[in-house]
Parts: C-alpha cells; structure tokens; sequence
C-alpha cells in the first residue's frame, strides 16, 4: 500500500499556523471593534505594532493557503501512486501466468478468485481521512473567517463613520477660528480706537472671551485633526485587513470546493473501477484504464462516473450515496473543471512549485 511521506507532518504543521492565525485575526479584530466605539481615545502608540501584526497575518494567510493547496495536490498525487495496486489487480501474477500454459479457464478462474478477495477500503479509508482532516480545517477557518469579516467589515464602517464625523467636527471648528480672526482684529482696532476708558474696558472683556475661545478652537482644530490623521490611517490599515479576511474566505471556499469534488469523482472511480475488475463481464472496460484521477480512459470512465457524497463521510456512506445518486459523466467532468480552473488561477504559484518536487513517494 502507498504511503504518503510527512503528509500527517504537514497537516499538523498547516493546522498550527492556522491556530496562530486565528488568534492574530481575532486580536486585530478587537482593535477594530474598540476603534469603532466613538467614546474610545485613540493614538498612534500601537499602530506600528497593530501593522505589523496584520502584515504578519497576510504572510501568514499565503503560506497557509499554499500549503493546504500542496496537500490537496498530494492527494491527487496519492491517487496516481495508489494506481499501481490496481494495475496488479488487472494483470496477471506470474503464477496464473504459468498456469495459463496448461488452461486459460483456470488462469482466469485463479485472477478473478484473487481479484475478488482483494478489498480496496484500506486506500480508500486513508485517502478519505486525510480528506477529513483538511476539510475540517479549511471548513473551521472559513467559520471563523466569516464571523469575523460580518463584525470587522461593520466596525470598519463604524470608524469610518467615525472619522466623517470627525472631519465634520474639524470642519466647523476651523470655520469657527475663520469667524474669530477678523472679530479679534475689528475688536482690536475698537480698543485702539476708543477714548472712553469705559468702552474699553468692555472692549477689552470681549476681546478676552474672543480670545479665550479662539484658544481653545486652536487647541480642538488640532485635536481633531490628529484624531483624523490617526484615524485615517488605522481605516487604511483595517480596510487591508478585512480586504485579507474577504480574499482568505474566496481562497478557502475554492480549497473545499476542488477538495470535495476531487474526493467525490476520486471515491467513484475506486468503486467503479474495483466492481469492474471483479466483474467478469467487465474485464474489458478495466483493461482500457490506464491511470486514475484526471488521466481516467473517457470509454470506461462512462460506466464508471457518478457522484459521492461529501468528503467528510465514511466511506459505507460513500458508497451507498454512489449506488443511490449516479450522473452523467458529462456532470462531473464539468465540476471538476470548474473547480480545478478556479484552483489553478488562485495557486499557480504553488503548482509549479509542487510539480518540480516529489511530494508524495510509495
């Protein structure tokens, strides 16, 4: 039976550096959450720190994903790999091959005895729970991924709310100090101008409350437009953050889809493929595969094609959805086209990669 080299290795490694994404997404998310609160102060203290965490979680989030990608790939690479059991299914050992020199019947007798008493559960059942074990991760993080992008995408509008609100606040602060400056300098001259030492007493109490308020519309004007800066630049700073949280979700669902199809048509084609060879009526069709996956003969893929059922189930389950739910050929192929073009655009970097590596060895 195949093996498939540190692959349970690099599922648990993926696995912890999705651990440790989650608890960066959610730290930055709590950021954002409190910048949304209007009664919240804010500075530039932690900003560079905040970035950084976020530029870490994008560094994360590819490595991530690439390695998920690599793994779905090696299971495709298992698939081939696994195809050397069957090639022995259908060929003859050199046993039956000397028995067929003194009777053909009881060489096909002797093959189809073995055939038949040969089960293909356990490459299914290793196959089918590294499956479970990457869609589970991948199904768990988009969750995550979800509820927080509805709680970071909302408390990014609520800062960005904020900060119109501050602009408004600056605005009108700045029109105010506008107002002042020609009313200081005509309250001025009045001073200069007056002989009454009464009228300039007064002239001078307004000119102090003039003051004192045009002090402290200079002192908000700069508040304010710190806070605005500050502000600015932690909405530039989320906006890539949730950004990342919308494209992790798309990478997600394109991983789960190319993931549950592949299983579906590769649970199939083992079924279909192991009822043909211990079919004597089947022989032919069987004689006609060449390998399994993608490279599957279009003549015996037409009795073999359908569709499973999820990934996640056991394989009886599989099986029975198979016997209960076939489809056209035309269906599955159409699928996995779909899904395989969506996977290679988003992870051509990592096809490449994957392809000049051995990554999966018997």
């Amino acid at each position: 039976m195949a093996t498939l080299q540190n692959f349970d290795a690099e599922i648990a490694k993926t696995n912890q550096v999705v651990q440790d994404m989650r608890t960066k997404i959610e730290q930055s998310g709590a950021v954002l959450d409190t910048l949304a609160r209007t009664d919240k102060k804010i500075g530039d203290a932690n900003f560079d720190l905040e970035n950084a965490r976020i530029e870490d979680v994008l560094k994360q989030q590819k490595v991530m994903e690439g390695n998920i990608a690599d793994l779905i790939i090696g299971l495709e690479d298992a698939t081939n790999v696994f195809g050397a059991e069957f090639e022995s299914m259908k060929n003859y050992t050199g046993w039956e091959s000397f028995v067929g020199i003194f009777s053909d019947q009881s060489k096909q007798r002797m093959r189809t005895d073995r055939v038949r008493n040969m089960s293909l559960a356990g490459n299914l059942q290793e196959l089918l729970a590294k499956s479970d074990t990457i869609v589970g991760i991948l199904k768990a993080q988009k969750q995550i991924l979800d509820q927080r992008y509805k709680t970071s995408e909302a408390s990014l509008s609520q800062v960005i709310e904020r900060r119109k609100a501050t602009m408004s606040g600056l605005e009108t602060v700045q029109k105010r100090i506008e107002e002042l400056n020609p009313m200081l300098l005509d309250i001025e001259n009045k001073i200069a101008a007056s002989t009454s030492q009464k009228e300039r007493t007064e002239l001078e109490g307004e000119r102090s409350k003039l003051a004192t308020e045009y002090n402290e519309k200079q002192a908000k004007e700069q508040e304010l437009l710190a806070e605005s800066q500050t502000l600015e630049r932690y909405t530039s700073m989320f906006q890539t953050f949730v950004d990342s949280l919308n494209n992790q979700i798309a990478a997600q669902s394109t991983l789960i889809n190319k993931l549950t199809i592949d299983t579906e048509q590769r649970i199939v084609l083992y079924k279909a493929l192991e009822d043909s060879l211990k079919t004597a009526a089947q022989q032919d069709v069987a004689h006609k595969i060449n390998t399994l996956g993608s490279q599957v003969d279009n003549t015996a893929e037409e009795t073999m094609a359908g569709i499973g059922a999820a990934s996640q189930k056991h394989i009886g389950d599989l099986l029975e959805m198979h016997e209960k739910n076939m489809v056209a050929t035309a269906d599955i192929q159409r699928r996995k086209k779909l899904a395989d073009d969506a996977f290679a655009r988003r992870f051509d970097d990592v096809l490449k990669k994957h392809n000049s590596a051995n990554y999966v060895q018997s």
